[in-house]
């Protein structure tokens, strides 16, 4: 294995753990795409990046992150950037790829990243929860961010992570007032807030045209094609769609409590 990487295999989450040291570029991209198809042949399902210790990249990591996002999308897996450092982070997100590549996330650690992708697909017993019927207006919405974080924040995220759910609420709220309005009759939109002991479930119902998260092939932004559905993706760790009980589309968000594993 060369000294720039290793990977690693993490059997509870099938995923991989890459340790990357030194600069993502030309010299070393391409043997460590060999390793990466490997790993991805032997039924590796994710992959975590581990950044922390990368002090470059250049377009050729950005091209490796197109590859690997679109070989793991046929078998819904996830790639996740984890500790990149302020000059690494200030690449990625000039590249645009978070927020639009639909498998890519990023994650404050390998340890968060990997918390995240172990969430059992069944919680525990959930613990409390909140409703919250909102006017389907634009100007309502950052009130309800706001007091959705609140709920939240007692669960020990930090601040970057109550940032995570509030974008991603905020684009699903969006969805939902500018998409999910009824053919006919009064539109409604309610948030529902679930806290489990491992994590903190969002749901946002409308009463309008269901959407199952199929690409619709349009420049619609409710479908997955559209950058809002791209943020949800990017910020929580599960985004999941269903019937609304309002007659709709329900958005299922979901984010793992850190340290709880």
């Amino acid at each position: 294995m060369s000294d720039s990487f290793r990977v690693e295999q993490d059997a509870e989450s099938r995923s991989c753990v890459v340790r990357l040291k030194g600069d993502l570029d030309m010299a070393m991209v391409p043997e460590l795409r060999k390793g990466l198809e490997s790993a991805l042949e032997a039924s590796c399902a994710n992959v975590v990046l581990d950044l922390a210790e990368v002090t470059y990249a250049d377009s050729s990591a950005l091209g490796l992150l197109v590859w690997l996002d679109h070989r793991l999308g046929p078998v819904s897996g996830r790639l996740v950037l984890a500790g990149a450092n302020r000059d690494v982070t200030r690449i990625l997100e000039l590249s645009g790829l978070v927020g639009v590549a639909a498998n890519v996330a990023m994650s404050s650690s390998v340890v968060a990243a990997l918390e995240g992708l172990d969430l059992p697909d069944e919680p525990a017993e959930m613990m409390w929860h909140q409703l919250i019927d909102l006017t389907p207006e634009i100007g309502s919405l950052g009130a309800v961010r706001e007091e959705v974080c609140e709920l939240v924040a007692p669960l020990g995220f930090p601040d970057s992570a109550l940032f995570d759910i509030k974008v991603a609420l905020g684009e699903a709220l969006a969805n939902a007032v500018r998409h999910g309005a009824p053919q006919a009759g009064e539109s409604k939109v309610r948030v529902e807030v679930l806290g489990y002991p491992d994590r903190v479930v969002l749901e946002v119902m409308d009463n309008g045209t269901r959407f199952d998260g199929t690409h619709a092939g349009s420049d619609d932004l409710y479908a997955p094609g559209g950058r809002g559905i791209m943020f949800m993706q990017a910020l929580m760790d599960r985004v999941d769609y269903d019937d609304s009980p309002l007659g709709g589309t329900l958005v299922r968000m979901t984010k793992h409590r850190p340290g709880i594993r």
